[in-house]
């Protein structure tokens, strides 16, 4: 399914659509839909940020997994390093908004929403190639490195994070404690080690 929102072309895959079908009428610990909420705003920081900084991205491509916003990088690199940072920002104000209305109202509810979005924000903070924190180091990069060290330096540090987290889930699972979030991420992180920048 493809349509046009203020010049952006924005466009939802049949199979993403399915798989989150999928994970809602599955989800048996009802953290989906607050978990497809955090992610959403998330996302929805990263576009105001960019159209606030007036570089609105042409498209956008929704596939299982991932959400693509296509945005030329600058040559200052300091609308990238704030669209990056804007969406970990928004789950974090989110986090501490419902963290301290937790300890008012001792709602364990809104304390796991709070939760959700604390881990969104840490996980897209980690400092590797296809996550927020990898877009501000690579900036950071690119201001004292050419562009191809750049990458390089940006696809070691995701190789290592990736085999770390591939360790702890096989650590985990000799000692009877299987994660396959753990297993699923760093397969994640090797995947998109081997994809071009």
């Amino acid at each position: 399914m493809k349509f046009k929102l203020f010049d952006t072309e924005i466009y939802f895959s049949f199979l993403f659509l399915a798989v989150i079908t999928v994970m809602l009428a599955t989800d048996k610990t009802g953290y989906m839909l607050p978990t497809l909420f955090a992610i959403s705003v998330h996302e929805a920081g990263h576009l105001f940020m960019m159209w606030l900084l007036e570089c609105a991205p042409k498209k956008i491509k929704l596939i299982p997994a991932s959400v693509q916003i296509s945005m030329s990088m600058s040559k200052r690199y300091r609308n990238d390093v704030l669209v990056a940072l804007s969406g970990p920002l928004v789950n974090l104000v989110i986090f501490f908004t419902l963290y301290f209305n937790y300890f008012a109202y001792k709602n364990e509810t809104v304390l796991v929403f709070a939760l959700l979005n604390l881990v969104i924000a840490i996980f897209n903070l980690l400092p590797v190639k296809g996550l927020d924190g990898g877009t501000v180091l690579f900036c950071f990069l690119c201001k004292n490195l050419d562009i191809n060290k750049a990458t390089l330096v940006m696809r070691l540090i995701t190789l290592i994070l990736a085999s770390s987290v591939i360790v702890l889930a096989v650590i985990l699972t000799l000692k009877q404690k299987v994660n396959i979030s753990l297993y699923i991420m760093g397969i994640y992180l090797f995947i998109i080690t081997l994809v071009k920048m």
